[in-house]
């Protein structure tokens, strides 16, 4: 069976303080970088050939620990990035003003059908991750296991389209920084989720 591990980017400091990061570029902070380093270890006895990364600083900074590691180098795919929250990007829930507070509101109940102000469309950031996704799995008819770093909603949206449940539904899936999910796939080409979230490796 061909194997591809999706691992989410370690900490931030926007992370601890609930800040929407998007398509800003924040660095790992020093718990980061040593979960970048634990993934690594728990991928090293795996098999695979490639490591795909968001191009942003904090999944390419995750991506560099697995793939040097096996003197690979990270490639970098756009349509793996986040979701550009727009005016949202930098604020933290309580920053905000009464109308931006009610978009966030129905943005976690119900992404798929929200307006994030002068940000990218729930719509057309699943296109492009689901798009990115097949492209990877179809190249040159890629059977190797591969791993791919990027970012919790993107995860979120591969997860939702491999299980067929609804798109509206995603922020009710938790994930964690530098979690491991695993995703196996048959000699016909059905998928399955075999590891969700998985943060043994931290535990240290």
């Amino acid at each position: 069976m061909q194997k591809v591990f999706l691992v989410r980017h370690g900490e931030t400091n926007w992370n601890l303080q609930m800040r929407f990061q998007g398509k800003e570029n924040i660095p790992l902070n020093e718990t980061g970088k040593n979960q970048a380093q634990l993934v690594s270890q728990r991928l090293s006895s795996e098999k695979f050939s490639e490591v795909f990364s968001s191009p942003l600083l904090r999944t390419l900074e995750t991506a560099k620990n697995i793939a040097f590691a096996r003197d690979l180098k990270p490639q970098p795919v756009e349509g793996l990035s986040e979701i550009y929250f727009g005016n949202w990007e930098g604020k933290v829930y309580t920053e905000m003003n009464e109308k931006e507070q009610k978009h966030v509101d129905q943005w976690m109940i119900n992404p798929e059908n929200s307006v994030i102000p002068n940000g990218e469309q729930f719509e057309d950031f699943k296109d492009r991750v689901l798009k990115s996704y097949e492209e990877l799995l179809a190249a040159d008819e890629r059977k190797e296991n591969f791993v791919i770093v990027t970012h919790a909603g993107a995860i979120k949206v591969l997860v939702a389209g491999i299980l067929g449940m609804p798109f509206s539904k995603i922020n009710r899936l938790r994930l964690s920084p530098a979690s491991l999910t695993t995703i196996l796939y048959d000699d016909w080409k059905n998928a399955y989720l075999d590891v969700y979230n998985d943060t043994c490796h931290l535990a240290v």
